[in-house]
């Protein structure tokens, strides 16, 4: 510990490049969070209303070097925070001027309440829980269907990832039955889960969910382990923003690796979850893997193939190298689901980004809770996998995706479609006698699609505001 004679002016703005470098120790920040009052009280009472924020969208709690970060954000940022806790607040009529001023009065003030209850705060250094999310209970025929679900993955082998293909592994299988209700303790849950933490972090979609898994477990407990998934996140990035399926170098201690030279956008939506998890975990991501990845998102939008139609659509494919390829459902909502998820953590305000625009127009002008509208990968599903393409391929994986939008964008609605309903209802008419959902082509699982289908379900994915 550092006493407060020992921090100056200087060496107080010395302590803050040194946390803008990311080369801010937790002792040298706790020196920080000892400055004399006129340097700690206008550091505290930004952190304060990081903190409020932070209890009001239900996110992780950061270390005490993420409580400093968010002290010296810019002021722009801060008035976005202010915004969106006003948001929070109890639904009023649209407030005029004044009355929005007083609602910034008394969001302040919290604030202010705040600061007090950082210093009542027991060691700096311990990474806060994070609350379960807060979701109405399940529709009684909707909870039928996942326990039977549940019941039917107690009895299935959960098939193990491939290490050279896009598929998830156990992690999954793992995120659904904990979504579902399954206990950590239960004695099919716990096995599988030491099974996963013994094994090393191999790849993208699987490191990814890892990340979100143990983030919704015990982000304290599991907190190494989320660091660990956030560096090889890091280190296996492209120099294009994208992520792949190649195995990563084996660890070498102080060196950061190169990624791949290009990668694809299905592995790069998983490791914008990841990273996101990660984040909320109290896991410190940096800024440049964040940014590179949200600019190749918006680099590689295409048009919608429908704009005879009129409007300003576009979505997502594959990769942006596919010749006369357009855009497609599962990978339109996943890649929207990862952009919005990336501006949240660059700091930037989704509502002002064309490209999250023109992607919540294409979902909406092409709406179905049907089929995976596109089609997917012709090239993969006639040529690798001798299948003929079809709009059941990945059907229940493209819920899952529009699931994870409509929660990152708070949207219940896409125009006048109501998703969630009419998703179960699709999902209570498709589920087999087994309890299990199937869509029937190569490229899918009944396994995996029964795992996408609790996650939809149950309305998996954190909101961003809460």
């Amino acid at each position: 510990m550092h006493g407060n004679t020992r921090v100056n002016e200087e060496r107080f703005h010395l302590l803050a490049e040194k946390l803008l470098e990311n080369s801010l120790t937790e002792d040298e920040a706790r020196e920080m969070l000892e400055a004399p009052p006129e340097l700690r009280d206008r550091l505290l009472d930004e952190v304060a209303l990081a903190g409020h924020l932070s209890r009001v969208e239900r996110s992780a709690g950061a270390d005490l070097v993420s409580k400093v970060q968010a002290a010296l954000r810019a002021r722009s940022d801060k008035e976005v925070m202010v915004e969106r806790i006003i948001d929070c607040l109890p639904d009023v009529e649209a407030p005029q001027p004044r009355i929005r001023l007083l609602w910034a009065a008394a969001a302040l003030a919290v604030i202010g309440l705040g600061v007090w209850l950082f210093l009542q705060m027991g060691r700096p250094s311990e990474v806060a829980r994070v609350p379960p999310a807060v979701r109405p209970p399940l529709d009684p025929a909707v909870r039928a269907a996942v326990d039977k679900a549940v019941a039917y993955l107690r009895k299935s082998k959960i098939p193990s990832g491939s290490w050279h293909g896009p598929v998830p592994a156990e992690e999954l299988g793992l995120l659904a039955l904990h979504h579902a209700g399954v206990p950590s303790d239960d004695p099919h849950f716990a096995p599988l889960l030491r099974q996963v933490l013994a094994r090393p972090l191999q790849r993208v979609y699987t490191v990814s969910v890892q990340a979100v898994l143990l983030r919704d477990l015990d982000p304290v407990k599991y907190r190494d382990r989320i660091a660990e998934c956030a560096r090889y996140l890091v280190e296996n990035q492209a120099p294009n923003g994208q992520w792949a399926y190649a195995k990563p170098l084996p660890p070498v201690p102080g060196k950061v690796h190169d990624g791949p030279g290009a990668g694809n956008n299905s592995c790069s939506l998983f490791a914008a979850m990841g990273l996101r998890a990660c984040a909320e975990a109290g896991v410190p991501v940096p800024r440049d893997t964040v940014v590179r990845a949200r600019d190749w998102w918006r680099s590689c939008q295409r048009p919608d193939q429908d704009r005879q139609f009129g409007g300003d659509r576009a979505g997502w494919c594959y990769m942006r190298e596919e010749p006369d390829h357009h855009p497609y459902a599962s990978m339109t909502a996943g890649g929207l689901a990862a952009l919005v998820s990336l501006n949240r953590l660059a700091g930037d305000d989704s509502r002002r980004d064309p490209a999250v625009k023109a992607a919540m127009n294409w979902l909406t002008f092409h709406f179905t809770v049907h089929e995976n509208y596109g089609p997917v990968e012709d090239l993969m599903a006639r040529e690798i996998l001798s299948d003929t393409p079809s709009p059941t391929t990945e059907f229940f994986y493209y819920l899952w995706a529009l699931e994870r939008a409509a929660a990152v964008t708070g949207t219940e609605r896409f125009g006048d479609r109501d998703w969630y309903p009419e998703g179960c209802q699709e999902l209570l008419t498709l589920q087999r006698a087994d309890g299990s959902w199937y869509a029937g082509v190569k490229r899918c699982n009944p396994v995996w699609d029964t795992c996408y289908a609790i996650l939809f379900l149950t309305r998996s994915t954190r909101r961003l505001g809460g």
